[in-house]
């Protein structure tokens, strides 16, 4: 029989690494101390204003558009433990969130016209209708808000920027897509086995499995999915969906030259090129980013290049808050972004939603 390794290497490792520890974590916050200390010194306050960046075109430019991004899905709001420690590196936009910059715009003086910049699959119909509340605070603010299309609008970018004053697409772009859907219900026919998960690919036939779900009121296990939906229960969810597709047509052809009936008997939820889009009504030309932005120049008089893009007020981050967050970010070991994902696809799985069922399921899978 072999000699057992002896342990004192692993326990001197097991120390080191203590060390470098506490080291790093005293490091952390003797600098978030220093921060605060400083702050005081100077005389300034540690609380911190919002601030606004120029992202393009003049500095000194009293000519100020406001680009609000509309990219990614579409959710409702941000979650309340959301913070600069752990930034997501999915892309999704929160409409209470764009609705909330919408509305700083419409009264902020130094705020001459907004620009929507859109790449949107779509998604929520709360958080869509959402921004477009935004979208009419501005406009009745009397500032001109224009959307720009970067490659897709669909559904609930559709929806949420119907208002604007123009909506021009950028070359090659898609927009479209007017339809609500509501899930994607499975049911598995007399399944024995669940290997890999309840939604994985190991549904296999050896083995048993038993499956009992006590639910009082009908419907109530709805998404149980060792069992039919019944006619009832379908006709139910189609009565829902119809509904919010009905107002989905009220507005768009409320605020776009777009026709009722052939939206619904000729165009359905199809996405189209720039050519046929401008041509059915969905946008009012193409032209480029910069295009655009001259554009929204034009409309509030600016001359030459006296103008300049700003983004959203937002808190900046101190140094110790940068470093702190990567550091914990790094210690989540991506646990914090799977969380995270799966937030967003039980709110997009959880009710009708103005995407595409291949969005949907590209996005959350089964």
């Amino acid at each position: 029989m072999a000699d057992r390794p002896p342990l004192i290497p692993d326990l001197f490792r097991m120390i080191i690494k203590m060390i470098v520890g506490g080291i790093l974590i005293i490091g952390l916050v003797s600098c978030g101390v220093a921060a605060i200390a400083g702050a005081g010194a100077s005389g300034k306050s540690a609380s911190k204003e919002p601030v606004s960046k120029t992202t393009y075109g003049e500095e000194e430019s009293n000519n100020a558009i406001l680009r609000v991004d509309i990219k990614g899905p579409i959710l409702t709001h941000a979650p309340e433990d959301e913070s600069g420690f752990f930034t997501s590196l999915e892309t999704v936009t929160y409409g209470y969130e764009v609705k909330q910059q919408l509305l700083d715009a419409a009264k902020d003086e130094n705020v001459n016209a907004v620009m929507l910049f859109v790449s949107t699959p779509g998604g929520s119909i709360i958080g869509s209708e959402a921004i477009h509340d935004g979208v009419m605070a501005v406009k009745n603010a009397g500032k001109p808000i224009v959307a720009h299309v970067d490659l897709i609008s669909a559904s609930g970018g559709v929806w949420s920027t119907a208002a604007a004053d123009q909506i021009f697409a950028d070359h090659g772009s898609l927009i479209g897509s007017v339809g609500v859907i509501f899930g994607n219900f499975f049911f598995f026919d007399d399944p024995v086995a669940i290997d890999g998960g309840l939604f994985g690919t190991g549904i296999t036939t050896r083995g048993g499995i038993k499956s009992t779900v006590i639910a009082a009121s009908e419907g109530k296990d709805l998404f149980n999915p060792f069992r039919p939906m019944t006619e009832r229960e379908k006709t139910l969810l189609e009565a829902s969906t119809k509904e919010f597709y009905e107002k989905f047509l009220d507005h768009i052809t409320t605020h776009r030259p777009l026709d009722r009936t052939a939206l619904v008997e000729q165009h359905g939820a199809m996405i189209y090129a720039n050519g046929l889009a401008e041509t059915y009504g969905y946008i009012d030309g193409s032209k480029t980013y910069q295009e655009t932005l001259q554009y929204i120049a034009s409309e509030i008089g600016a001359e030459g290049d006296d103008w300049k893009v700003i983004s959203p007020p937002e808190i900046e981050q101190s140094p110790f808050e940068k470093m702190f967050g990567a550091t914990l970010a790094a210690f989540s070991g991506g646990r914090a972004e799977a969380s995270r994902h799966g937030a967003i696809c039980a709110e997009l799985k959880s009710g009708p939603i103005a995407m595409s069922a291949q969005t949907l399921m590209s996005l959350c899978g089964l």
